[in-house]
Formats: structure tokens, sequence, C-alpha cells
């Protein structure tokens, strides 16, 4: 069996206003081993995220006080800490990414500039050094080109890049612990699933421990070794992850797995009339150059897209960003250019002027 790496016993959480103190994590105790991930899931509000950030201290103290509990790193209790010596451990020891990579990132800053400078305060390399592990960093966490990105600013790269990045930024010192604070919320279902396989990949690779933070028990499946189950800032059941799925103990574990989505399919009434029909629908964004802005070619955002919709029914339309779902609804609304018939109420939304469409909007 592993050795322990955290050992949190007893925990209490408290926020502390002129009125009142409000205790938002009581009695949480659990052990996070060397190399092994632990995820801490719940509803929003469960006291997920305040109890992970309780081990880093990035509570807004002193208006967050902790009653009762330790948490223990190293044989050392990191609540009586001090704050010189959390400065030394957080970025270093513990690392943390949190849900949105934007609140991790200087927009003003390249983002080969952000990881020279954690490199820089916590290892003390100079400069070339710094940007030469930096590079490694990148081509670590599948940055492509990171000779050319790492010059970049954070609004250069997509969502799933800048997490990378994030990602990059919390490895530089190699730490013990990683704590992902719902690292995948903000992103697509595919890059999703590239993010859970890159930290599955490096936590293999370099041997550190993961506690993961989140509310997708499909995700926590697929990556955890043990699970803690937190309901109003209580751990209501712990188990190792195959043995809490197969077995699940508490009337709340077992509400939160009945609460995911099964997938199948909901039945339709094939007699509905049809509401909604496009057919054929094209958005083409032209793109121009020269001095006259000649047309060159065209941004196909959306292409030759036919669909119907049945009265009462509802259709989902998927994708990852970029894919052209908003820019079909907007089409269909009549809010942007497009080519092709979109019919509502059996009337031909394309061929009717802006005047005439508004009224139907309200329905819409």
């Amino acid at each position: 069996m592993a050795e322990n790496l955290i050992e949190v016993r007893d925990l209490a959480v408290e926020f502390v206003t002129s009125a009142q103190a409000q205790r938002v994590v009581e009695g949480v105790s659990f052990d996070i081993r060397k190399g092994e991930t632990l995820a801490l899931v719940g509803e929003s509000g469960s006291g997920k995220s305040v109890t992970a950030h309780s081990i880093l201290r990035l509570l807004p103290y002193p208006l967050a006080q902790h009653p009762a509990g330790e948490i223990r790193y190293a044989g050392e209790d990191l609540l009586k800490a001090s704050e010189k010596r959390m400065r030394g451990i957080r970025g270093d020891r513990i690392a943390m990414v949190f849900q949105e990579p934007m609140t991790s990132l200087n927009p003003l800053h390249t983002i080969g500039k952000q990881i020279n400078e954690v490199l820089q305060i916590h290892k003390g390399l100079n400069v070339k050094a710094a940007t030469a592990r930096t590079l490694e960093l990148l081509e670590l966490v599948g940055i492509p080109e990171p000779a050319s990105r790492i010059r970049a600013y954070p609004h250069e790269l997509s969502g799933g890049q800048r997490q990378r990045v994030v990602i990059a930024m919390a490895l530089a010192n190699e730490p013990e612990l990683l704590i992902a604070d719902e690292p995948t919320t903000a992103l697509d279902v595919t890059v999703q699933l590239k993010i859970l396989e890159l930290l599955k990949e490096l936590q293999a690779r370099l041997g550190m421990a993961l506690l993961l933070i989140s509310h997708d028990l499909n995700l926590v499946r697929r990556i955890a070794h043990h699970v803690c189950v937190m309901q109003s800032g209580r751990v209501v059941e712990q188990a190792p992850c195959e043995e809490l799925f197969r077995s699940p103990q508490h009337p709340y574990t077992r509400e939160l797995l009945a609460a995911e989505p099964s997938g199948g399919p909901v039945p339709a009434e094939a007699s509905s009339p049809t509401l909604l029909e496009v057919n054929d629908l094209r958005v083409w964004f032209p793109i121009k150059k020269g001095l006259f802005r000649h047309t060159v070619d065209h941004i196909k955002a959306v292409d030759g897209v036919t669909f119907s919709l049945p009265k009462g029914q509802t259709l989902g339309i998927v994708g990852e960003s970029g894919s052209g779902k908003s820019t079909l609804g907007l089409a269909i609304l009549r809010l942007l250019s497009s080519n092709g018939e979109i019919r509502f109420q059996d009337q031909a939304l394309d061929k009717m002027s802006q005047r005439a469409v508004r009224p139907l909007r309200r329905q819409m």
C-alpha cells in the first residue's frame, strides 16, 4: 500500500461575518496517497473546493477560519505553518489547476514568460535555462509547435490549450501533489477527454498524487483510485473507486449515481406536425484580401445543414466550439445572412423581410 502524502483529520471551516459564523465544512477526514488519485465529489455547495483550497490555505482569511482539524503534509500541520512556509509549498511541492484557465493566466504576458517566472522564483533558474525547461513542459502537455507557441498570449490559444498551459505551469516544479479543481468543466466534451487522458499520463510518468474535485462522475470513474462523497460540508461516504460505483452505501451516493444521464432516447410521437424545417442551410463568411478587399475564400461556418423538428419535441445540436451550433441558431432566427430554406409554422422565413420575421421571433 502506498504511503500517505496528505492526511486530513476532522477538518472544519467556517466563514465569519460581523453577524455570525457559518460552518461550511465539518469533520472531514481523508488521506491522499503518493502516486494515487483521490476524487472529492458532490453537488455545488457541498464543500469540495473549500476543503481542497484549505490544503494550500487559499481561503479568504481572516474571514475564513479553521476552528478544528489538521492537514498534515510530511508530518507538518499546514494549518499551523507560517505564511512564509506556505509560499514555499504553493506551486512547488503542492500545485493547483483551477476550473477557468484565464483566472490563472495573465492576459498581458506571453505564456512563456509566465511559466519562466514560476521556474525562476522556485528553482532559481536563469532566463536561458527557464526557457529551455518551459519548452520541455509545453511539449510534455501536448502544445503543438512549442517553439512558436511560447511567444503566444493566452487569448491566442484555444480553451483546451490554455488549460494545458496552466497544467504545464503547475508541473513546472515537479510537485508531489496536484490539486485539480473542476479542471475540465469549462471545456468542450472532446477536449475534456484529452485533458483527462493528459492528467492520467502525466501522473503515471511523474509519480505524483492527484486530488480531483469534480461533480462529473463519469470523469471520476475514469481516473480516480479512491472517492470521497461530500454533502453539506461532510464526507458521507468514501471507498475505492470501483467499489463505490459497484456498491454505493449512502443514500446520497446512490442518488448521485442515479442522477447521471443514461443516454437513452426519449420516445417521440410520430404523428406530431413539423414545426421547423431547415434544408441545405449555409452560412459562409467571406475572406477578403488585397487593396480592393476581393473575396478570395470563405469560412464555411454552416454548410448544407438539413433537419426537421416536430411540434412538442426537442432536437439537440451538439459539437465542440467552432462547429457552427450558435451560428446555426442565429441563422434560423434570421439574425445572420444565410442561404437555404428555413420554414417555421409552414412559413418560408428565408423569403421574408426582417420586418415580417420580427413578430415570429417571439414564438422562437
